[in-house]
């Protein structure tokens, strides 16, 4: 129980962790991809902005020392195209003279104006097509360009550096937690243990007294002859037995053990153990039925599947309605083996199936004088586990529960 709790403790832990480096490198990234695209957003407003003289007309006057926001601008690989309505080139401007050929700017302008969109992406490029009017009335397309290629490498830069660095932070800080696991759930596994050698302490030393109380009252039976107050004292005696016994079998199966399996037969461990139950059933006006497969070969504890399966159809036996049926199916695959026990049982509907596996659970509480304390199913799920398994219970159709129990073959040979 102690090992599942911690990987649960680690697992949990892990995944919230994983999921504030994903918030956070993702908030980061959007921040930086939205920054980057308002920046080119910007500087494709500039180098269309016939204002600033930032692009000069071939034979314009050169300024050998401009300013300082104007060498980063020079910095932007940018070009203005001036097209004629049938989409042929008129002018062009860009930072270097020569740096984009007429021939690439005319398949670049041909391209965009096919997509019939006024801003957007075009490759590597950022564009952005306006149509002016002249002074003359006129109307000519401008097409702004800026070269994003450095962004789009920053860009991915930025993913690559805050992924690599999320992993190594993820990496390193589940590290952390595996080393501190240990001490977080070291208080549990002291606390759990006292319970546990409680547990089977007190049921020893329980078995003591009770041994002496149900001989001593055999004694006085045969002194005092037969009464109805001998007859509780060893009805109360037997029920103390019999919790005595499921509690230290709980503590037991809860201990960490290494299984050892062998290949048995379990076609013939169902049928053998629920036939033994089938005297009581008639006697109690209840009628039981067989749909198995024969022949199963499963690997596991012969002795507690035994159990496992005494326990699901003294469970049936008690809570099946009067004149109810309990039917025992059995079903292989090559992977997977399913043994169902149904009953009827009216009350079905109002059963919680999600507690019915806890220990001192009773679905139906009115029902005491049978000597049960709801440790049975506990145990029942506890032998599962220890096969790899799974169990649940279910409310079916006309008023049927079902106890449906998975075991795994590939985890019977490992």
């Amino acid at each position: 129980m102690i090992p599942k709790l911690r990987k649960k403790f680690i697992s949990i832990t892990a995944a919230a962790l994983f999921a504030v480096i994903l918030i956070v490198i993702t908030i980061i990234n959007t921040v930086f991809i939205m920054d980057s695209n308002r920046n080119l957003n910007a500087r494709l407003e500039r180098v269309m902005d016939e204002r600033e003289p930032e692009f000069q007309r071939p034979g314009g006057p050169e300024k050998p020392f401009p300013p300082f926001d104007m060498k980063l601008k020079i910095r932007f690989d940018g070009c203005v195209v001036y097209l004629s309505d049938d989409g042929a080139i008129k002018e062009i401007r860009q930072d270097t003279p020569g740096h984009y050929s007429r021939e690439e700017l005319q398949n670049i302008a041909d391209d965009i104006s096919r997509r019939d969109k006024e801003t957007g992406w075009y490759q590597y490029y950022k564009f952005r097509l306006e149509t002016r009017t002249l002074q003359d009335g006129s109307t000519e397309l401008v097409l702004g360009l800026v070269n994003a290629s450095s962004d789009l490498y920053s860009v991915i830069t930025m993913l690559l550096i805050s992924g690599v660095t999320g992993i190594f932070i993820f990496l390193l800080v589940l590290l952390i937690i595996l080393f501190a696991s240990g001490r977080a759930v070291k208080p549990i596994e002291e606390s759990y243990a006292r319970q546990k050698q409680f547990v089977t302490d007190a049921g020893h030393e329980l078995k003591t007294p009770l041994t002496v109380i149900s001989a001593n009252n055999a004694l006085s039976r045969m002194i005092y002859g037969d009464c109805e107050w001998f007859d509780g004292i060893d009805s109360q005696v037997a029920k103390m037995n019999g919790l005595v016994r499921s509690l230290i079998a709980l503590a037991r199966l809860d201990e960490e053990q290494t299984p050892v399996f062998a290949p048995f037969d379990i076609s013939d461990a169902v049928y053998d153990t629920a036939k033994s139950f089938e005297n009581l059933i008639h006697t109690s006006g209840k009628i039981i039925t067989f749909d198995m497969t024969e022949n199963l070969i499963y690997s596991g504890d012969e002795s507690k599947i035994r159990q496992l399966i005494s326990i699901l159809v003294d469970n049936a036996v008690k809570y099946c309605d009067a004149n109810g049926k309990i039917a025992i199916r059995l079903t292989g695959e090559r992977k997977q083996i399913c043994l169902q026990v149904i009953n009827d049982y009216a009350a079905a509907a109002e059963c919680d199936f999600s507690r019915v596996f806890e220990r001192f659970y009773r679905a139906d509480r009115a029902r005491t004088p049978d000597g049960s304390y709801g440790l049975g199913l506990a145990i029942a799920k506890s032998i599962v586990e220890l096969h790899r398994g799974e169990i649940r219970a279910k409310a079916m159709p006309h008023g049927r529960i079902s106890f449906e129990v998975m075991l795994s073959r590939a985890a019977s040979f490992r």
